[in-house]
């Protein structure tokens, strides 16, 4: 089992969405996020963040 995971529970569109965090590694969608996804060639934590991030800056694209 692994312990480092972190359970978090959000809310898009009004729907409840859980996501489990590496603790040690958080996730995040900032252009820094996504430089480092890429060059470690983290394709479904750069996809997740990309995704992520159009829909913050576009609520009713969800």
């Amino acid at each position: 089992m692994d312990t480092s995971s972190e359970r978090q529970i959000y809310f898009v569109s009004g729907k409840a969405v859980e996501l489990w965090e590496n603790g040690q590694q958080p996730f995040g969608w900032s252009e820094d996020d996504l430089d480092g996804y890429a060059r470690y060639g983290r394709w479904e934590l750069l996809f997740n963040a990309l995704v992520l991030a159009y829909a913050l800056e576009r609520p009713d694209s969800l």
